[in-house]
């Protein structure tokens, strides 16, 4: 039989069996062809069985979007196709209910993702009418169309965070979304979250929960569905997405939407592309997130769980998008990382090598600004970065976060430098770049902290009178090594954080500048006030009376008044 060297041992002991059922014996001369008509019935029978099977399975798996909008075979979520995977493939990863739902892309017309794993755009399918000569309403439509609905999005932390709402964004209204500063007009709410603090995380969840009191589906991003996945726990209708899945939004908002809880939460080597669209909350600035993680180990930190390891985007990659920012109309852009000092360390190459190719190829009249930074992996440029600093298309700015002006409390933070290295850092850029406007953070009340390690913070601050001094409670993030230690009573935590607030509120830094003539860059608008707003070289804050004309644009500005935030000057000429 043709059947026999695909199943030799069953295939003889089946016939064997079989023949004196028949009435048959070995030396029967009708056994050949008896036996023929029994094997071709029984093959006939198993293949109507797989083709009902195959039959079954196809009308069960979404099938790939087609730009015809035609249904030509039933269409049923991924919840059923992600059950159908689990019967037939023993549990499947939750890669998820959104992975099931292909998209179409540029590389080969079916797969949703490249060679590298990046997610290629999808474009939007949009379903026939429900019904022949049915007409619905606007707003009967509305809520059925894929790619059609209104999404609010709430964005909270540091820059970094806001690039990555920035690109979701883009991603969501490329596809058709329509974006809503309002929670009420909204279909579905994206919460792109901040762990750093635990008033971040709460409001974070709270804006979760009022969502989901009004009955609209709500994915979380950022920070803290990344650092604790527990936080969903007992929560209904809400999707998370880790900070490394960004590109992921368009497939999670949609089979939100469609009823089901998706969860994306395993960390993908490779970062997010950053050639990926984009709608800038202010359209005069590009914020660049150069890296994600760092190499530190602090012990109160949540946000190393979040984003890991340090892992850098190449130089390349952050000057095309520099170069793409700029012209799409941007005249700033901004490197964001938890630690730009350490960028480059995994991939050969260093934040002053960066810095000096995207300052040459950023166009006359664009402004280039550094994020936060670490002392220890800055500590070895100090030379090169105050070089870099001193161009006329770089803002001479630097934000150092000091946290504590105690070396034991340092220690116990694991923050891997002193008070010294601190020094020596600040001390070498404001040497060689005299206008640097230097921002720093401190944590009041941490559980190592004496009344002694507290006035050493005092005293750093009076050293340094600091112009951009951001004070913060200690939290106890779950999960941290801090948590674990003895808290400090609530009442001294607060106290000691007053008395900080109290110092700096004591001084200002900008009345030197009166009288000056500044060359002044514009990049936003206080309505409320009737101001537009603008930094100088050395960053400081300058707002005049409100002419939108001046936005993307620099002008000659003599300084007028002088407070503790900002400058009050008048717009001379020269605008450029």
């Amino acid at each position: 039989s043709s059947l026999s060297p695909f199943f030799p041992g069953r295939f003889v002991r089946a016939k064997a069996r079989a023949m004196p059922m028949l009435g048959l014996s070995r030396g029967s001369t009708a056994v050949g062809s008896v036996w023929r008509l029994w094997v071709a019935a029984a093959t006939a029978l198993g293949a109507g069985f797989l083709l009902a099977l195959v039959a079954r399975r196809r009308q069960l798996r979404p099938r790939p979007h087609d730009d015809d909008g035609d249904d030509d075979e039933p269409w049923v979520g991924a919840s059923a196709a992600g059950a159908l995977r689990e019967e037939l493939e023993e549990g499947p990863e939750l890669e998820e209910i959104a992975s099931s739902t292909p998209l179409v892309g540029a590389a080969n017309g079916r797969t949703g993702r490249d060679s590298d794993g990046q997610v290629l755009r999808p474009r939007r399918r949009v379903p026939p009418p429900t019904g022949a000569g049915e007409a619905l309403s606007a707003e009967e439509r509305r809520p059925t169309l894929p790619g059609r609905q209104h999404v609010y999005v709430k964005t909270q932390g540091c820059a970094h965070n806001s690039s990555d709402s920035e690109f979701m964004m883009g991603l969501l209204q490329e596809y058709g979304y329509i974006l809503t500063d309002k929670l009420e007009d909204a279909d579905v709410c994206l919460v792109n979250s901040c762990t750093v603090k635990n008033p971040s995380q709460d409001s974070a969840m709270n804006l979760v929960k009022r969502a989901r009191a009004d009955g609209k589906p709500v994915v979380l991003s950022g920070c803290v569905p990344s650092a604790d996945h527990s936080v969903i726990e007992g929560l209904e209708g809400v999707s998370v997405l880790d900070v490394s899945q960004i590109d992921r939004i368009v497939e999670v908002v949609e089979q939100a939407l469609q009823g089901n809880s998706v969860q994306l939460l395993n960390k993908r080597r490779i970062l997010p592309s950053l050639d990926l669209p984009k709608v800038r909350r202010n359209s005069c600035i590009e914020i660049i997130p150069i890296s994600g993680g760092c190499l530190g180990n602090c012990s109160y930190c949540k946000t190393k769980h979040a984003r890991g390891k340090l892992s850098s985007y190449s130089e390349d990659a952050i000057v095309g998008r520099a170069l793409q920012a700029a012209a799409e109309g941007a005249s700033e852009v901004w490197l964001a990382s938890e630690d730009t000092g350490a960028y480059g360390l995994d991939i050969g190459t260093n934040i002053a090598n960066l810095l000096e190719k995207v300052a040459d190829s950023l166009p006359p009249g664009m402004m280039l600004k550094l994020g936060m930074t670490n002392p220890p992996y800055m500590l070895a440029h100090i030379d090169a970065v105050a070089k870099i600093l001193q161009r006329p298309n770089v803002f001479a700015f630097i934000h150092v976060p000091v946290q504590s002006g105690s070396d034991p409390v340092l220690k116990a933070m694991i923050r891997e430098y002193s008070i010294a290295d601190f020094s020596r850092l600040v001390d070498g850029l404001r040497e060689k770049v005299p206008e640097l406007l230097l921002a720093t953070d401190v944590i009041c009340g941490f559980p190592a902290e004496s009344e002694e390690d507290h006035q050493g913070t005092l005293d750093l601050v009076k050293k340094y009178r600091f112009a951009v001094l951001n004070i913060s409670q200690f939290y106890p993030r779950p999960g941290t090594a801090a948590a674990r230690m003895k808290r400090l009573p609530t009442s001294l935590t607060k106290s000691r954080s007053t008395e900080v607030t109290a110092l700096f509120d004591s001084y200002e830094t900008n009345s030197h500048m009166l009288g000056r003539e500044e060359r002044v860059w514009f990049s936003d608008t206080e309505p409320k006030h009737g101001q537009t707003v603008g930094h100088t070289k050395g960053y400081v804050k300058v707002v005049v009376k409100q002419e939108d004309s001046l936005l993307g644009r620099s002008a000659i500005v003599r300084m007028r008044k002088a407070t503790k935030w900002h400058l009050e000057g008048e717009v001379l000429g020269e605008v450029r």
